[in-house]
């Protein structure tokens, strides 16, 4: 079976049908064309750490460049959940922002306040999720589904040529009611199915609350109830990071498969150890800044947009390690 390519790039667009593509280009017209000075916030889910504080970073440089006014918000804990970030985007709606980017997975509680922003002619992007084209004219962020194929992928070519008759995997993520991770999970269990000809087999799931200690925990307990677990699917950062830690510790380099969510250094460091077999992750600079507010800009000019927009994702392999830590300036010992 072939391997993916070392470092596999995939196209960040997906294909509009005619009908969301009118729809975009007249919501487009008629509600955002009069907007001239940009003031813009984006709501993440969290701050800081590798993904989304390159975000933030990419989204404060682009807004500077442009000439906008911006801000990046998130709620001060993870445990608040969309409701903390609803909060947020509430604020932003009456401070005055004209482009408000939240985070919505559970699109439920954000009907109001999507009523209202429309109301008020403000453009309402989803970021990092995909509510649907029924709620939003366009989403900026990660395809679950896409990136949970391409992990499950990875996890069959290692399961086979580990020879593994059977895969006995735990899905980790931040919480189980998080409807985009479980998007992720289903994913991986197609890209298994597509790569692994072996039976594969739930044991269990555990959470991460958004903090690696707790996802090692999770881990923890579900490997003392089953030992026989070879293989963790992670639907979020934490989780990845709780994994590697927990495989490390235990002596588990080889024999149990996992793939990272980062490419920076401990992310690499432990793919070269063995503690996890690949890594990938998305230029989230990008994303954060000239992705979205590329798109903002072509909403509002009237221009051609794709409700989808992700940013290309990297793979890289334990044999890549080295190479693409020197291409990146990235020290890993």
């Amino acid at each position: 079976m072939n391997k993916m390519k070392k470092l596999l790039t995939v196209s960040a667009a997906a294909a509009m049908t005619l009908s969301c593509a009118a729809l975009c280009s007249a919501n487009t017209t008629t509600d955002y064309a009069g907007i001239d000075e940009v003031k813009i916030a984006l709501v993440g889910s969290a701050s800081g750490g590798n993904f989304w504080g390159n975000i933030e970073t990419g989204f404060t440089a682009e807004v500077e460049a442009r000439g906008w006014e911006g801000v990046y918000w998130a709620p001060s804990s993870g445990a608040t959940g969309d409701a903390g970030v609803l909060d947020l985007a509430e604020t932003a709606l009456t401070q005055g922002y004209n482009v408000i980017c939240p985070v919505m997975n559970d699109i439920s509680i954000f009907e109001d306040f999507l009523n209202r922003a429309k109301e008020a002619g403000v453009l309402v992007l989803a970021y990092n999720s995909n509510p649907g084209e029924e709620y939003v004219i366009a989403q900026v962020g990660i395809d679950s589904a896409e990136s949970g194929k391409q992990q499950g992928q990875q996890i069959g070519n290692f399961a086979t040529e580990s020879g593994l008759e059977e895969i006995k995997y735990v899905n980790m993520c931040s919480a189980l009611s998080n409807t985009n991770q479980q998007t992720t999970k289903a994913g991986a269990l197609e890209g298994m199915a597509e790569n692994f000809s072996g039976t594969v087999t739930e044991i269990g799931e555990g959470e991460s609350e958004d903090n690696a200690a707790t996802a090692q925990d999770a881990l923890s307990a579900l490997f003392i109830a089953h030992p026989d677990i070879n293989t963790i699917i992670c639907c979020d950062q934490y989780s990845a990071v709780g994994a590697s830690a927990y495989i490390e510790e235990n002596g588990l380099q080889g024999k149990v498969i996992a793939c990272g969510l980062s490419l920076d250094e401990d992310a690499l460091r432990r793919v070269k150890e063995g503690a996890l077999s690949a890594t990938s992750s998305i230029d989230s600079i990008y994303m954060g800044g000239e992705e979205l507010c590329g798109v903002v800009a072509n909403i509002i000019a009237g221009e051609e947009f794709e409700y989808k927009n992700f940013p290309p994702k990297i793979w890289v392999l334990p044999e890549d390690v080295d190479t693409y830590a020197a291409e990146n300036g990235i020290d890993i010992g």
